[in-house]
Order: structure tokens, then sequence, then C-alpha cells
């Protein structure tokens, strides 16, 4: 006979359908119109605050004469091992497609790597003998250093005034 736990099934589906949720999330107004706005409030505060601490920006006069960059919010549940729900995520995201290389940019970094991938790598470097160097940092892009003014619209949630950028 085979037993059937209700309550660890109960769990596991419900940390499904909210990283279901999460993928289906494409507006802050969804995130915060939805049953986990409290998390996701908490978790759009959270990146703000790093914004701030860090003085990654400042709200000035939209220049009439300068691009100015669209960004909006990327929402994420970054589940445990066993599909439990650890951490909601947000993230600003700057819609650098209006951008022109060479004109506004010269190089890219995207610093995310997924697990296959960096097996992948791990397994090569053993079998080639190569060195690897790794780091993690918190907010990546927050710690950049940038030679050039960008002029970004604030994300929906920003308090900032009609008319002004960061």
């Amino acid at each position: 006979m085979m037993s059937y736990d209700l309550k660890s099934r109960t769990t596991e589906h419900a940390s499904v359908a909210q990283a279901d949720t999460a993928s289906e999330l494409q507006t802050y107004k969804e995130a915060m119109s939805c049953p986990d706005a409290i998390d996701w409030d908490a978790a759009c505060e959270d990146k703000m605050c790093s914004f701030n601490s860090m003085g990654v920006y400042e709200v000035v006069l939209q220049p009439k004469d300068r691009k100015v960059v669209g960004s909006k919010w990327v929402f994420r549940i970054k589940q445990g091992p066993d599909g439990t729900v650890q951490k909601y995520k947000a993230c600003v995201i700057a819609q650098g497609f209006t951008q022109v290389e060479g004109l506004d940019y010269d190089q890219t970094f995207a610093p995310i790597i997924k697990f296959p991938s960096f097996r992948t790598i791990i397994a090569l470097a053993a079998e080639h003998d190569w060195d690897i160097h790794q780091m993690d940092v918190k907010a990546t892009y927050l710690n950049g250093k940038l030679k050039e003014e960008i002029f970004m619209e604030a994300p929906s949630g920003f308090d900032v005034p009609e008319g002004m950028v960061l």
C-alpha cells in the first residue's frame, strides 16, 4: 500500500505555483496586484535600498538633447533544491537595446552563469589544467565605474517627480 503525505504534496504544489507566477509577472503593477505582493514589494524595497546606499544614481531634470534609456523590473523566485521558495528577487534592468554600440557603450558583460555551463567549464579546466578565477558580487553592475553619463527612466515604484530621470 502506498502512503500519501498530503501536507508535503500541497507545499510542493504551492512552491511550483509561486515559481510559475513569478515567471508570468511582466510588470511592476502585476507584481503589486498578485497574492505575493507583500513579498514582491519587500524585494523591490531591498533593491532600491541597495541603489540608495551605494549612491548609484541622482534624480535630475530630463535633458532635452540626450537619449534616455528605459527601465523595468524583472521578478524571479529563487528556489531551494527541494523546490521551496528561498527568496523573492526583484531586479531593475536598463532597456539598453535603444543604445548604439560605439556611441553609447563599447563593452557588454553578462555576469551570470547557469550550473550546467559552470560544470562544463570546470570539466574543461580540469582536463586542460587551466586556472579558474571566480567572483560573486551582490548587485554587480552597481559596482561598475562609468565614464559616460547615462540617463534612465525610473522604473515604476521609484518616487521620481514628473520630468525627472535617473
